[in-house]
């Protein structure tokens, strides 16, 4: 055997799946590719079953015989067997003595020296039961492993030649990944095209705000030049009216209002984003200390040729030339809330 790397023990721990898988597949392959390592595996297979009838084996050895060797339907056939001659063995206890040392045919002698140099490695600490049927038991063992040897490695020999004359079909396990891969292919193509369309449907909307808050702007800025006009109230209170529109995203230009110094109450329409609340209140709140100055009462929206929107009117007094916002929360029938937007606003006042 031209690996001087395998000896014994680890012929042992490959039986019992105890090396590591790299070295697992190397004797794989060994066992195939290599006659005499073949020959040195058989003979330390038979002699593992033979301490396990024995009662030799113990500890971890044990525990990975049960689990892992006896795995196997064709391996539990083998200690089947050797149980078998064991029980025959015991009922012809003479036959050992019978057979004379120097009768024991050269294979058989081979065989117990391997078994010898085996158990020499300390792996099995009590002896094992010799051969009870003598030479004609012996032989027939001898054959029957050997038949099974030879078919065995002819049978390996030429699935690993097909293997090599098929390099694209190497087995199910190989099948195996190639359809799993494949199928994760497929879930990243889906996935790409939904995350284009998802894209492609945030730049149309994206679109759609900064087009309709250009269009806000130039509105806003229109009806404060036009609505910043002092009505006269029935009552002779004056009032100034704004219009604010919620502020969109990525219009960072906060609207002024002026106000002439005798005004006396401060009338608001604040137009809405689309929602489903049926109430609001409004909040008119101190940028600069985010302090709540006035609330309003609960609101009801009314509908305009661009939605909705909400008319409030507080005292002008309330006002410095600073900035503020009127924030609007929708009010939910569990009593939730839920801030819907800010309207911000910097004022300015007239000299008398």
């Amino acid at each position: 055997m031209n690996n001087p790397t395998v000896n014994n023990e680890t012929i042992v721990n490959y039986l019992l799946g105890s090396l590591p898988e790299a070295e697992t597949e190397r004797l794989d392959e060994l066992s195939i590719t290599d006659d005499e390592f073949a020959v040195a595996l058989n003979a330390a297979e038979k002699d593992l079953v033979d301490a396990y009838v024995q009662g030799e084996l113990t500890g971890a050895a044990l525990e990975k015989f049960r689990s892992y060797y006896l795995a196997s339907p064709l391996r539990r056939g083998r200690l089947n067997f050797a149980q078998a001659f064991e029980a025959q063995a015991e009922k012809h206890p003479t036959a050992q003595s019978e057979t004379a040392p120097e009768e024991i045919p050269a294979e058989l002698a081979t065989a117990q020296k391997r078994s010898g140099s085996f158990a020499g490695r300390g792996f099995f600490t009590t002896p094992r039961l010799a051969w009870q049927w003598g030479f004609a038991l012996a032989a027939i063992a001898f054959l029957v492993s050997g038949i099974w040897l030879l078919s065995e490695n002819m049978r390996l020999r030429q699935q690993v030649s097909q293997t090599q004359s098929k390099p694209d079909g190497t087995g199910t396990r190989e099948q195996e990944l190639q359809n799993e891969l494949e199928r994760q292919r497929q879930a990243v193509a889906k996935t790409e095209q939904e995350l284009a369309r998802v894209r492609g449907e945030r730049e149309r909307l994206e679109a759609e705000l900064q087009q309709q808050a250009q269009e806000a702007q130039v509105a806003t800025g229109e009806r404060n030049a036009s609505k910043q006009q002092r009505p006269s109230s029935p009552s002779g209170v004056s009032i100034a009216s704004f219009i604010l529109t919620p502020q969109m995203r990525g219009v960072q230009q906060t609207p002024t209002i002026s106000i002439p110094a005798d005004t006396e109450q401060v009338s608001m329409q604040l137009e809405l984003d689309p929602n489903d609340h049926l109430d609001y209140r409004v909040a008119l709140v101190d940028q600069a200390g985010d302090q709540t100055l006035w609330r309003s009462r609960r609101l009801k929206a009314r509908a305009t040729a661009r939605g909705k929107a909400l008319s409030i009117t507080f005292p002008a007094s309330l006002l410095r030339p600073q900035a503020y916002a009127l924030r609007v929360t929708g009010l939910a029938a569990n009593a939730a809330s839920e801030v819907v937007g800010d309207y911000p606003f910097r004022v300015v006042r007239q000299e008398k």
